[in-house]
């Protein structure tokens, strides 16, 4: 690669969105990337390293300011993809790149658009957001919807809780959800962190804008009638929010609690809209590139029956 490119630096590569950032990097052609995990044996890791990443071995919960201040030397742009135990520690990130001249942190958000006080992983993210703006280092927020990939009923080969998850649909079926397939987000990234419109704003990537009951309609389409009554699983509203207040009775930090206050967010209350998000002053990506050909809900449906898989779910894409 190029030492003309700019140099970016990607905490969590390993995961399903870090994956598929470094991946959309690399096919920009570019940027130079480095990868950092604990563990650069990881397949995707040294499929990486194969196309040219620069991989560096740290334990973003144990390293020091000296070894993140060595890797981030001479980058454009640090982006983190990590798991919710590590949030806190993206502020050792903040603190290293300010200090080493980083332009721009793109911290771990890539997630839905909502306010605070209603999921306790948000609000996380909403204070290192706070965190790196008190801090002066440059930014840029970006939210992605809800991945498509836990939104469409998953067929009947497919099994285990994620699975079952998509096959409920919560309160009426008929609040909009912003949308994105996961694959497509290193993509986007790419385009948005080149460019300066995008300097110190939160953006949000979406390819479309469907309710449950719209992708249940084409999985019948797809799948049969016989799926739809075998699967498909209708929890009212009151239901629902007794499930919710009995998960947020156990620790924040847990999957079950996480979990439900985002079906809250996203199903019954309808954060995650592109009109709530251009409300908040959030930009739109598909305003910033018109030239964008974004794929439909139901085409990637048509695409994931096809040959269907399960992807690792990062915390649940939140």
């Amino acid at each position: 690669m190029s030492q003309q490119k700019p140099l970016v630096v990607v905490f969590g590569a390993s995961g399903e969105t870090g994956r598929s950032i470094v991946g959309g990097l690399l096919r920009s052609g570019e940027f130079r990337v480095a990868a950092v995990t604990r563990n650069p044996s990881n397949p995707a890791l040294v499929k990486f390293a194969e196309c040219g990443v620069t991989v560096h071995q740290a334990d973003i919960l144990a390293v020091t300011q000296e070894r993140l201040r060595e890797i981030l030397t001479g980058a454009d742009c640090a982006i983190a993809t990590l798991p919710p135990t590590c949030k806190e520690a993206q502020k050792d990130i903040v603190e290293a790149a300010k200090a080493v001249g980083v332009r721009r942190f793109v911290p771990d958000d890539f997630g839905t658009e909502a306010p605070t006080g209603i999921m306790y992983l948000h609000d996380r993210k909403i204070a290192i957001r706070e965190y790196i703006q008190k801090s002066g280092l440059g930014y840029t927020f970006i939210e992605v919807g809800f991945w498509m990939q836990l939104v469409l009923p998953w067929p009947a080969q497919l099994t285990g809780f994620v699975a079952d998850m998509t096959h409920e649909v919560i309160g009426t079926g008929d609040v909009p959800l912003a949308l994105t397939d996961l694959s497509h987000i290193g993509d986007y990234v790419a385009r948005i962190i080149k460019d300066d419109r995008t300097l110190n704003k939160t953006v949000l990537i979406w390819e479309d804008e469907k309710t449950q009951n719209q992708g249940w309609a084409h999985a019948e389409r797809k799948l049969g009638s016989d799926f739809v009554q075998q699967k498909k699983k209708v929890i009212p509203e009151s239901e629902f929010m007794k499930q919710l207040e009995a998960a947020r009775a156990v620790p924040p930090e847990s999957i079950m609690r996480m979990g439900a206050e985002y079906k809250y967010s996203l199903y019954i209350r309808g954060d995650n809209t592109v009109a709530k998000a251009r409300a908040a002053g959030v930009l739109d990506f598909k305003e910033l590139y018109p030239d964008v050909k974004a794929p439909t809900f139901e085409e990637f449906m048509d695409t994931f029956y096809e040959s269907p898989y399960v992807p690792h779910t990062d915390g649940l894409a939140m």
